[in-house]
């Protein structure tokens, strides 16, 4: 059971149950889909619903011809439930590892650079040692997968650090540093440019929002005294990016390796521009005072130990146009 306090009414107390059936509820888009997915009658989910209602003191769902839909009390329920039973069934799994059962799962985020130089070995390394345990990768911006450590989703993260991030909650162990450089399609009419004055007028994809402060982008056109880039559109995938490069006129700043990766070194090319944007490491993320479970420390372990291994990432080399 779950209590917190409620000023106004006193004591309000939550079960898992509750929330359990809840998310089902929320998941399925009705009590009778819910209820055959939970094994149980509707009455019984009906039942811990209105009593879930009543501990919140409001109503959780809106319910049409179509089903049931959240409110607005229901939808912030629904990401506070999410976490709750998020970390309920991380603390079942770390007992049962904590008793040599290694069963269970790892949410690990990375960023692309840590994707491509890191974790196939490191995933095949691990499945040989922990074959029952199963990893979930997701992959996103370095911004957006450390909000996601923080809030718990992903249990740690290997992704890039801006000098200015704040990371007051986190722990950080660095990895290894990254290289980026200028990115254009093969054939692009702009891809031999030297300077960064030369594409002054061309357009960008951007896998960070242009207002943010730790923009390399935007910051290295500042230091060359040239007007702020024109940026087109921002993703929340490299990948993304280079896909959208590959097949436009648009250009990107990203991690200098991946120019070289299988899917993008026929169709990609690193401009040879003088100006450098500033690197950033590429560190493994952890909330600071939250133990890691037994299988998600093991497989942090040994991505620490998998990065030392890693030959020096070279500076880009501009290819043939």
């Amino acid at each position: 059971m779950i209590s917190f306090c409620d000023h106004s009414e006193g004591i309000v107390e939550l079960t898992l149950t509750q929330l359990r059936m809840f998310i089902a509820v929320a998941e399925a888009g009705s009590l009778r889909a819910a209820a055959r997915r939970l094994s149980i009658a509707q009455s019984g989910v009906t039942q811990q619903l209105r009593k879930l209602e009543t501990n919140v003191g409001g109503p959780l769902f809106e319910r049409d011809v179509r089903g049931v839909r959240l409110t607005p009390i229901g939808e912030r329920l629904r990401v506070r439930a999410d976490l709750i039973i998020g970390e309920c069934e991380k603390t079942e799994a770390e007992m049962r590892q904590l008793r040599g059962e290694l069963v269970g799962s790892v949410s690990l985020g990375l960023a692309a650079e840590a994707t491509m130089r890191l974790f196939p070995a490191l995933l095949a390394s691990f499945r040989e040692r922990c074959p029952r345990i199963d990893v979930h990768l997701t992959s996103a911006t370095s911004r957006v997968l450390t909000s996601w450590v923080r809030e718990g989703s992903l249990d740690f993260a290997l992704a890039s650090i801006a000098t200015d991030a704040d990371l007051h909650d986190m722990e950080t162990t660095r990895l290894f540093d990254a290289d980026v450089a200028v990115m254009a399609r093969r054939g692009h009419p702009l891809a031999g440019a030297r300077t960064l004055a030369e594409l002054r007028d061309a357009e960008w994809v951007s896998t960070r929002h242009k207002t943010q402060r730790s923009n390399r982008l935007a910051a290295m056109f500042e230091q060359a005294g040239l007007p702020p880039p024109r940026i087109a559109a921002t993703t929340e995938a490299v990948f993304d990016t280079l896909h959208c490069i590959a097949a436009s006129d648009y250009l990107a700043l990203e991690p200098a390796s991946l120019a070289d990766h299988a899917f993008f070194r026929d169709h990609i090319v690193v401009a040879p521009v003088a100006e450098r944007a500033a690197g950033a490491p590429v560190c493994l993320l952890r909330r600071a005072g939250v133990p890691l479970t037994p299988a998600a420390q093991e497989l942090a372990t040994m991505a620490v130990s998998f990065a030392r291994m890693l030959p020096a990432a070279k500076h880009a080399t501009p290819r043939t146009v």
